[in-house]
C-alpha cells in the first residue's frame, strides 16, 4: 500500500468507531462500545457469544482488528448487532 493511500484509509478510521453498511445497504457509523456475535470459536470466545468491542484497530497488514476485553481478534469471527 502507498503512502497516500495509508494516509486516505486513516482519514476515515478511528479507534472508536467504524463505518458499515446495514441489511438494508445503509451506510452507518457506529461508535465504541458496540456488541458483537461470534460465529465461530476464537480464543476464549465461544460460538454465539455475544461480547461488546471497546476499540478498533488495523493490523499492519491493514485488517479489521476488534478489541474485546483487552483482547484483539479479527473481525471475521463476528458479526455485528444492530438495534
Amino acid at each position: 500500500m502507498k503512502n497516500s493511500e495509508l494516509v486516505e484509509l486513516l482519514r476515515y478510521s478511528t479507534p472508536l468507531s467504524i463505518w458499515v453498511v446495514t441489511f438494508e445497504n445503509k451506510l452507518i457509523k457506529l461508535k465504541c462500545p458496540f456488541m458483537v456475535l461470534a460465529i465461530r470459536n476464537v480464543g476464549k470466545i465461544l460460538s454465539g457469544e455475544k461480547c461488546i468491542v471497546t476499540y478498533i484497530k488495523l493490523s499492519t497488514n491493514f485488517h479489521v482488528v476488534y478489541i474485546i476485553d483487552d483482547t484483539p481478534y479479527f473481525y471475521n469471527h463476528f458479526e455485528i448487532l444492530i438495534d
